[in-house]
């Protein structure tokens, strides 16, 4: 062997061959996976395109049924109640196309029945692209929501009273409750409460029972079952769903607040929350309630004021519609203030229920229009009830 440069060159040929070799068939397989890769990601795109296309028509599913059931005249529409058999397409029967530019893109099929209360509906919606037709040989798509909708209820048409408390109420020397003036969402009780109605020297409350006596049989319902309250009450879904519309329009509060003529809320839908933002319940500590009050020189307040604790209206503030107290509720004011509309106290938290006056007229006087609209500023359609909307798996 011959040693030196000349040497070393020598043992190295033929090398130059086997790399190039080698590295043609890694260069090789490198093309053939490109080229399998191209070959499905075509495949994979348009999958992932008719899923999407599959959701968004069940989503279609979802809104066609708001649609019907916020119009039950219309021929396309539900009525309210729900017929013992829905009529299709609610049913599920019938399979609905949707066109996009003169094309049929795909369609769903939908299902809509009773909700858990009344005022409840629940939806499943499947979307499908192209068809659901099984002899169609094109690949397909589908894609199941579930939701329930909800139609919040205006507690002056169910509930038989002006003022309406669970617990006991007291009417201070002087107050005065009235529902004689409107019967347009029936004749009201001045009173209804669940617990002992305490009547102080000169405090009168007057029902609509046709005559011009007060503190009658007719005008205060004493003793009644407290559970019959949840008969108009409004149910935990109802209350997430106003919850969730006062967060969106800024009108959404928690804890203790002080309204008064410098910090008055937008007229409207008010809810002032729990301090940790839970719902309330009869196990809910008491520092956790809401607290509100009112003051004098707020003015006039127009809407819904909805508090998961207490409410409290004193000096000559007003509030034209429903106060809703998921505990206690206190009227402490002066003419020319009071609730015109409705009021209402759930005592979920065993709180008691106070009017007292000074000055001329009723502390509440009830208003079936500013109760049940919030003095025409409260328009409740079919919504979608929080927490409901979600996809299920085939």
């Amino acid at each position: 062997m011959k040693d030196g440069p000349a040497g070393l060159l020598g043992n190295q040929r033929g090398v130059a061959v086997p790399l190039a070799l080698i590295t043609l068939l890694v260069l090789a397989s490198l093309l053939l996976e490109l080229s399998a890769m191209s070959a499905t990601e075509p495949s994979i795109a348009a999958n992932q395109l008719r899923s999407t296309q599959a959701a968004a028509l069940a989503d279609a599913g979802i809104e066609r049924a708001i649609w019907a059931l916020a119009h039950p005249g219309s021929a396309q529409g539900l009525a309210d109640p729900l017929p013992a058999l829905t009529p299709p397409p609610y049913d599920g029967s019938l399979f609905v196309p949707v066109t996009a530019e003169g094309v049929v893109r795909g369609g769903f099929r939908l299902t809509v029945a009773p909700g858990g209360g009344g005022n409840e509906r629940d939806i499943v919606a499947v979307g499908w692209t192209p068809t659901d037709d099984a002899s169609d040989a094109r690949a397909k798509a589908h894609h199941r929501l579930v939701a329930t909708i909800i139609r919040i209820r205006a507690p002056a048409d169910a509930a038989p009273c002006a003022l309406c408390a669970v617990g006991d109420l007291q009417a201070a020397a002087g107050a005065a409750a009235d529902a004689r003036g409107d019967t347009t969402c029936g004749a009201k009780l001045g009173a209804w409460t669940s617990g002992t109605a305490v009547m102080g020297p000169g405090a009168e409350i007057w029902g609509a029972d046709g005559n011009a006596l007060s503190n009658q049989a007719g005008d205060i319902a004493q003793g009644q079952p407290a559970e019959g309250a949840e008969a108009w009450a409004f149910t935990n879904g109802e209350l997430a769903a106003l919850r969730r519309l006062a967060q969106s329009r800024g009108t959404y509060y928690r804890g203790s607040v002080a309204f008064d003529g410098a910090s008055m809320p937008r007229d409207g839908l008010v809810f002032v929350d729990t301090v940790s933002g839970a719902p309330i319940s009869a196990a809910t500590p008491e520092a956790d309630l809401a607290r509100v009050v009112v003051g004098g020189g707020a003015g006039v307040f127009r809407g819904w004021m909805i508090v998961s604790g207490t409410l409290e209206i004193s000096g000559d503030a007003r509030l034209r519609g429903l106060a809703y107290a998921l505990d206690g509720f206190a009227y402490r004011g002066e003419g020319p203030g009071g609730v015109e509309g409705q009021v209402v106290a759930r005592g979920l938290r065993g709180g008691a229920t106070l009017i007292q006056r000074t000055g001329g007229g009723p502390a509440i006087r009830f208003d079936c229009p500013a109760a049940r609209t919030g003095d025409g500023l409260i328009s409740f359609g079919w919504m979608l009830k929080p927490g409901s909307y979600r996809e299920l798996p085939d």
